[in-house]
């Protein structure tokens, strides 16, 4: 039996002369030429995949990558979470795939002798889940993005107490450091050292042989977003936290760093290569960003010559703004937001009023900045989150900026969640009236009472990383 690691958050399990994929991102750039494979994966180790099996935790594309899937026969079997919408099986539809097994939470499928896998859901949006991979003899639990702590972590623990390899996601994934406070320029929103402490607590939780940082593997090469690879948390620096971590707090947890092609084998243990793609990082992401430059120019170029298309952006906002019940606004009622396309070819301004009911053309981009709330998009994002229904992606991407004032950065973030709400189909919550719904909500019971609990320490005014280390800690 092998495990091998493929790219940012691609795992390979070989047992005997079965093969599953996990997540296999390993070709291009994702995100609208933003987030890149850091280190890049190796070709021959592309060319050397040959999947019976694969499985897809969530929706994003750092995980679930169209041009990666492509280079896989159609027939092969894909395994994703059952959720109380089918997105992922239209998704993968649309890709060509269509031999798909649903698993509901804390369901377990045997993909062939020695072989099976268990996967667990979180997250009330978009779904994400941890899928744990009995091979032979070994337990992998691949967390990757899954947040699990509390009662769905505890599910995971009584199921599989022993738990030989972890792997977990370790540095931000979302756009909150492209939010700016306007009035207040130096406010935090962010706190990058969570994601380091939300690693060492998860795997004290687990326990496992090893712990291995996973799924945050990527950089960014776009222009607008180069500058924020200085906010990622390393693999390196993951060990480093770790290892004190693990030191005093008597843990025998050993943390390897698995780069794409390293491996272990249950005969010949492992096999890492050397490599200073950390410790020289800022020179490799130099010259990465000179090898893939044609395609960064193509990009731009295609960028510079998109027009935002009015009518379908007015209509999806119209039908946001309609979809929204006014107990939901929150901080945003009574505010307008203005959204903005942005290319060479064009500057143009949408203006959001909930409380009215109306969606406005704003044409002047002088007006702009009189509009305390902003989403400032590149056009051809904007034009394809409106198609795709993908403004959670948009946000990932990091490319978009948005801006408040401290008075108004509620209202913004609740806005951000709007998206995100519309993005998982949840808007209109008539959508929700559904057997599909009930079926996936029964499985996911556990997960109910961890709301109630996080709500509960919101309502106290904690924040939910704050939440998210007492419950890794309970």
């Amino acid at each position: 039996m092998q495990i091998q690691a493929l790219s940012h958050a691609g795992l390979r399990v070989n047992v005997g002369d079965t093969e599953l994929l996990c997540d296999p991102w390993v070709t291009g750039s994702c995100y609208w030429r933003s987030w890149w494979n850091y280190p890049p994966v190796p070709k021959d180790l592309v060319a050397s995949l040959k999947p019976d099996f694969i499985y897809l935790t969530h929706l994003h594309w750092d995980h679930f990558q169209a041009p990666s899937l492509r280079l896989f026969p159609r027939e092969t079997v894909i395994v994703v979470p059952y959720d109380r919408y089918d997105r992922m099986r239209r998704d993968l539809k649309a890709v060509g795939f269509d031999n798909v097994i649903e698993l509901k939470n804390g369901e377990r499928v045997e993909l062939a002798p020695d072989l099976a896998l268990r996967s667990y859901h979180i997250n009330p949006t978009v779904t994400d889940s941890a899928v744990v991979i009995e091979a032979e003899d070994t337990i992998i639990l691949n967390a990757n993005d899954a947040k699990l702590a509390g009662l769905p972590l505890r599910q995971v623990k009584a199921q599989y107490p022993k738990v030989d390899f972890a792997f977990r996601s370790h540095s931000s994934a979302n756009g909150r450091v492209c939010i700016t406070v306007t009035d207040d320029p130096e406010v935090v929103i962010d706190d990058n050292e969570h994601y380091l402490r939300a690693f060492a607590l998860f795997m004290h939780a687990v326990a496992p042989r090893y712990a291995v940082p996973f799924a945050s593997n990527s950089c960014m090469l776009h222009d607008d977003v180069y500058h924020l690879n200085d906010l990622v948390q390393t693999p390196a620096l993951v060990r480093d936290y770790f290892e004190d971590y693990a030191a005093k707090n008597g843990l025998d947890t050993g943390l390897k760093i698995m780069l794409p092609g390293d491996s272990w084998d249950s005969e010949e243990g492992f096999d890492i290569a050397p490599s200073d793609w950390f410790e020289e990082k800022p020179a490799h992401l130099e010259a990465y960003r000179r090898r893939v430059a044609g395609t960064l120019e193509r990009q731009a170029a295609l960028e510079a010559r998109v027009k935002s298309p009015r009518k379908a952006v007015l209509a999806w906002f119209r039908e946001l703004v309609d979809a929204t019940p006014g107990w939901l606004l929150g901080d945003l009622k009574g505010r307008k937001v203005l959204v903005v396309s942005r290319s060479a070819a064009e500057e143009l301004g949408y203006l959001v009023d909930f409380a009215a009911g109306t969606v406005e053309l704003v044409e002047e981009p002088g007006q702009f900045h009189e509009y305390e709330i902003r989403a400032e998009f590149p056009a051809l994002i904007l034009s394809q989150s409106v198609r795709m229904n993908m403004f959670g992606h948009a946000f990932i991407s990091k490319r978009p900026r948005y801006f408040a004032t401290r008075a108004t950065l509620g209202a913004l973030e609740r806005f951000i969640f709007l998206l995100d709400l519309r993005e998982a189909e949840l808007l209109p919550l008539r959508s929700l009236v559904q057997m599909r719904t009930l079926r996936a909500g029964l499985a996911r019971w556990r997960e109910g009472l961890l709301y109630l609990q996080v709500l509960l320490k919101l309502r106290s005014g904690k924040k939910l990383p704050q939440i998210e280390e007492e419950l890794l800690l309970a």
